[in-house]
């Protein structure tokens, strides 16, 4: 059975933001990796996640002008201590906990809580199938 680490994205595939940064950024960086989420992290520690569905949710909400938006410091934004997944999950562990929280991404986290890629349901799909 394949495990996380093997279809995690990483490194310059991995979609951050650190904690000081931009609404703007997070928007930056969602649209140039293509999976629908931005991690947030202080230094290599993971402390928040935006996805697609939390800025559809914030644009329709918002009261503030498009610039102020933009502007807003990805903490106040951002889901505090998102659901994670340790690298040595298997992909049956994945998928459940991915159904469990209707998600379609999981950051994958050591024990210390340090960011080291995120999971996509459609990675995590195709690798089952070819498995």
């Amino acid at each position: 059975m394949g495990k996380v680490k093997e279809i995690m994205h990483t490194g310059n595939d991995n979609p951050v933001a650190d904690k000081e940064g931009c609404f703007r950024d997070v928007l930056e960086i969602m649209d140039s990796k293509h999976l629908g989420a931005v991690s947030i992290v202080d230094g290599e520690t993971l402390i928040g996640i935006i996805t697609d569905g939390d800025v559809r949710r914030l644009l329709l909400k918002t009261q503030d002008t498009l610039p102020d938006v933009f502007m807003k410091n990805v903490r106040t934004i951002m889901i505090k201590n998102p659901k994670t997944i340790q690298p040595n999950a298997t992909f049956q562990e994945c998928l459940e906990k991915l159904e469990k929280y209707s998600f379609w991404v999981l950051p994958v986290t050591d024990d210390k809580n340090r960011l080291l890629g995120i999971v996509h349901l459609h990675t995590l799909l195709k690798a089952m199938i070819e498995e």
